[in-house]
């Protein structure tokens, strides 16, 4: 089949996966995402912009009504919410992903759910208790960023993948370190450079073991 189930542990992370995101990173492949931040990109997409992040409409979100052409009073209560898909994105450099948050973001974080949700509120007249509000792990991109989705539209919320935000926050309060301490176990599809680097590293392991 594809896809295998990896049990990603702090080990693998610091020797394998840790430097394949900094690779990644250090590559200049996500100068679109600093244009998206600061509006350069997008700009029709945007429906908070704070000091600390963005939240823009997902480009999954097909169902949306055209946002350049279509005034933004007649994106309140359209039928096409119950897709509701946004994207709030850190402007801070140096998050990649759900393994660098530790207790000091926790301010971030909660700026994003509650400010994300409110604006989300204002402009859709969707509630909070309507939204799903989530990290992937790994992330399509790696530079910090939450989903929103509407409870009914279940894209990208497989339990292997996605982490509550609410849940994050909880977690980096009972222990600052939490996400550079535990082993994380996703999906992950078979043949991609991450996952050969990983089945690398493993036979090596044993090999060393024997």
């Amino acid at each position: 089949l594809g896809s295998t189930l990896v049990h990603e542990t702090p080990e693998m992370y610091e020797k394998v996966v840790g430097p394949y995101i900094k690779g990644i990173v250090e590559g200049n492949s996500l100068g679109w995402i600093k244009n998206v931040i600061e509006v350069k990109k997008e700009k029709e997409r945007l429906i908070l912009d704070s000091p600390q992040f963005i939240v823009n409409i997902d480009t999954k979100w097909r169902t949306h009504p055209p946002p350049l052409t279509t005034p933004r009073e007649e994106w309140y209560g359209h039928s096409s919410v119950e897709d509701l898909y946004c994207l709030g994105i850190v402007k801070e450099e140096g998050i990649a992903s759900l393994r660098d948050l530790t207790g000091e973001h926790i301010p971030l974080l909660r700026n994003i759910q509650e400010e994300g949700l409110e604006a989300i509120e204002k402009v859709y007249g969707v509630g909070s208790d309507q939204i799903r509000c989530f990290v992937h792990y790994h992330p399509q991109f790696y530079h910090f960023h939450v989903h929103f989705t509407r409870l009914e539209n279940e894209v990208g919320s497989t339990v292997e993948r996605g982490h509550l935000l609410v849940d994050i926050i909880q977690n980096l309060e009972l222990d600052t370190t939490f996400y550079q301490k535990r082993t994380l176990t996703y999906k992950l599809k078979k043949l991609t450079p991450l996952h050969n680097l990983i089945e690398s590293s493993l036979t090596q392991k044993k090999e060393e073991m024997n």
